[in-house]
């Protein structure tokens, strides 16, 4: 199995519990109400700067460009 990725890590209650330890670690409940940004400065925190670079930007819906007639 691959290491997960730092975006996997924000949103994977479990994998989170496996590889973020904290002096007092959350609860699903917890880790669900925090944001990505919140997890990733949690994680900055943990592992340093680098994992802004690291982190793909988050999925968005995509959006078809609407095509001009005539």
């Amino acid at each position: 199995m691959s290491e997960p990725t730092y975006r996997g890590l924000t949103t994977n209650f479990d994998l989170w519990c496996k590889f973020v330890l904290l002096e007092e670690q959350v609860s699903e409940r917890e880790f669900n109400e925090m944001s990505i940004d919140e997890k990733l400065d949690i994680l900055q925190g943990c592992f340093g700067h680098e994992i802004r670079a690291l982190s793909p930007p988050p999925l968005t819906a995509a959006v078809t460009p609407r095509l001009r007639s005539g």
